[in-house]
């Protein structure tokens, strides 16, 4: 008896795990302000962020896209930055045109005081003087 129940319950717990649906692994922040394009980087591939900068790109009344990262997502941010401009330089040409650099206070996850945190903000648009 002790068996079957065993069963009828390894059998259940299977059916609900088919049936729920599988959630995305990360979430790219983005937002736009104004004529400017504003992408969080954190800690995912670069190549997530690659069609989000496409679209920014892409559209007319875009004139610049930022990346913002703080702390260890500051490298991340640079090897976005380095491959975009690197492999999609036949379809966009891109340029980085500032790079902001500093700390900033931040409130702790304990949310018990403020703790300084460096941040990057890496400003690129597109390169009209030389096309592709």
């Amino acid at each position: 008896m002790a068996e079957k129940k065993d069963k009828n319950k390894h059998k259940n717990s299977k059916d609900k795990k088919t049936k729920s649906k599988p959630q995305r692994r990360f979430r790219i922040n983005k937002k736009l302000d104004g004529n400017t394009g504003i992408i969080f980087i954190g800690y995912e591939d670069p190549f997530l962020y690659f069609p989000d900068m496409m679209s920014y790109f892409s559209r007319d009344e875009i004139e610049s896209v930022h990346l913002k990262a703080r702390g260890k997502s500051i490298s991340n941010a640079v090897n976005v930055a380095e491959q975009f401009k690197n492999r999609f330089g036949k379809e966009i040409k891109a340029k980085v045109i500032d790079v902001d650099i500093g700390t900033e206070e931040v409130l702790r996850k304990d949310k018990k005081g403020k703790i300084k945190m460096s941040f990057i903000t890496i400003k690129m648009s597109r390169d009209n003087e030389n096309p592709a």
